[in-house]
């Protein structure tokens, strides 16, 4: 497995944009680096994004796992290429709402009582202050998928659109930013607790605290968007690459949750 020492790496400053506290991160040139730090964040995102390639999902970031020597030892940690071309800049809908309203958008989306109220919002900013189409199928999509993958972090400073500041012009993320899935956090979510419980411990952002409610409010608004066609085998074969970093309890009890959300989640299968 690849390794890379940062120790003399200048690290990207936090922006306390996540709830659960920011990963140390590095850019080097057209790649980005992220080191683990609440438990297994690096499976996370990485088996992530090898399962998106068996679905519809056309533009996602791809990572790939590397043990990343930093202050003193190796820990796990992910790379992937920079997804923003020259002269972009990512711009956070909860910064842009102000720029455009004079208040964040998680401030407006307090006073709403309904996911669907909220989400509605949501995409006609995105679509008003951007000139884009489709806000409402893309949102839907990273709603789906943070269902299924029990994304936890998807709060207002984490959805997001690029801008071009040569001319102004937006265009939509790629998928991104799903390490905090699948349970990976294992101070609040520890091996040792029921795998069911875990589950049902885990709140949804921004629109409601249930992923249920967001993606059933999307989905009458949008349609079903998402199409996954992995197979438990599949599942079993993008996780190989993690007993080196983590171990078999960890890489089973993972499994066990994909599989979980695959029942659950059956609509999403072709």
């Amino acid at each position: 497995m690849e390794k890379i020492d940062l120790s003399a790496a200048k690290r990207e400053e936090t922006q306390g944009h996540t709830s659960k506290g920011d990963q140390p991160k590095w850019q080097l040139g057209q790649k980005w680096y992220k080191a683990d730090l609440l438990g297994y964040e690096t499976l996370s995102e990485v088996l992530i994004s090898r399962l998106l390639r068996h679905s519809n999902v056309h533009h996602f970031v791809e990572y790939t796992p590397l043990w990343i020597q930093y202050q003193g030892k190796s820990v796990p940690g992910t790379s992937s290429q920079n997804f923003r071309l020259p002269g972009e800049t990512l711009i956070p809908l909860e910064r842009l709402h102000r720029s455009y309203k004079g208040s964040g958008l998680a401030s407006a989306l307090a006073g709403m009582d309904e996911p669907k109220e909220r989400i509605r919002y949501t995409v006609q900013f995105i679509e008003n202050a951007t000139g884009l189409s489709g806000a409402g199928a893309d949102l839907t999509l990273l709603l789906e998928l943070d269902a299924f993958f029990l994304n936890e972090d998807r709060h207002t400073n984490n959805l997001a659109v690029i801008r071009s500041e040569t001319d102004g012009s937006f265009r939509f993320c790629p998928v991104f930013d799903n390490g905090l899935g699948l349970l990976s956090d294992l101070n609040d979510y520890p091996l040792s607790d029921d795998l069911y419980a875990c589950i049902g411990r885990v709140k949804a952002k921004p629109f409601s605290q249930s992923f249920d409610a967001q993606v059933d409010a999307a989905e009458e608004l949008y349609g079903i968007r998402l199409n996954f066609s992995f197979s438990k085998k599949d599942v079993s074969a993008c996780l190989s690459f993690a007993n080196e970093f983590y171990g078999e309890a960890v890489c089973r009890r993972t499994e066990q949750v994909i599989f979980e959300q695959m029942r659950r989640y059956a609509i999403y299968f072709s």
